[in-house]
């Protein structure tokens, strides 16, 4: 294949992602009928992670817009992502389950902000608000790696973990460890980590040129994923011995040595 063919080929294949993405079900939050569609309700938040202080919300419950949101049939939810996207394009994702499991609330109004609609709050270098909607859990200690508090958000969708993951997903999905280790580091890894360059940039790719796995001793990479720290001085990955069991640890291994046989060309 010549350089021409190559570079049709990945118009061709651009085109057609975008083309389901497209077609995948979402709710548009900024709709105008939005507020005729769902219910909205006053709730509370002990401890909001963005003000870091008590907070009162008006709120839409989150199980409602998802139900909008249907699966295709024969689909099992747990393969599915719900997806949240912000007015700058910033998009954060959990699986489905994660997302009906825990009461979560689409905020469009901070009750503490009187005639407005939100307070402004530092983010960054940058003073902003949560406008037009903040995804916020009210209930306490909920591990915020798996249930996010994206704000800003204009619309709510559903993907394949496959399609929104991309080459990072595994091609061998039957196997329960696999599929339970991707799970896990889609949770709290790809976000600073790339997987056949697909991920975060914070941390170094995994598989690419090398897999992890090639040069890092199993029982050594398993103790590092699970407290980074004790490994490192002055990292910047955080300990998870507190979020991710030993048995945990060791799917997101058994994930990892899976893809170093799925290497992107």
């Amino acid at each position: 294949m010549n350089n021409r063919q190559c570079i049709l080929s990945l118009i061709i294949f651009i085109l057609a992602q975008s083309s389901l993405a497209a077609d995948r079900p979402k709710f548009e939050l900024t709709s105008t009928g939005l507020a005729h569609s769902l219910k909205a309700q006053s709730i509370d938040v002990g401890h909001d992670p963005v003000y870091k202080s008590a907070k009162q919300y008006q709120a839409y419950p989150l199980a409602d817009i998802i139900k909008k949101l249907a699966i295709p049939d024969g689909q099992q939810s747990d393969d599915w992502m719900v997806v949240f996207t912000a007015t700058d394009g910033y998009k954060v994702a959990m699986t489905y389950p994660d997302a009906l499991q825990e009461q979560g609330y689409i905020a469009f109004k901070d009750n503490s902000a009187g005639t407005n609609n939100w307070l402004p709050f530092k983010s960054g270098k940058k003073t902003i608000t949560p406008e037009p909607y903040y995804l916020v859990w009210p209930k306490a200690g909920l591990d915020e790696w798996r249930y996010p508090w994206p704000f800003q958000l204009t619309t709510v969708s559903l993907q394949p973990a496959t399609e929104y993951y991309g080459a990072a997903a595994p091609t061998n999905s039957n196997n329960p460890q696999v599929k339970n280790g991707f799970s896990l580091f889609s949770r709290y890894c790809i976000r600073c980590h790339s997987v056949n360059l697909a991920g975060g940039n914070v941390g170094p790719e995994l598989n690419i040129p090398k897999n992890v796995s090639e040069y890092f001793q199993e029982q050594e990479l398993a103790g590092f994923i699970r407290n980074a720290p004790t490994y490192r001085a002055g990292t910047k990955m955080p300990s998870f011995e507190t979020l991710i069991s030993t048995e945990e640890t060791q799917a997101i291994v058994h994930y990892l040595n899976q893809k170093k046989y799925e290497k992107i060309q």
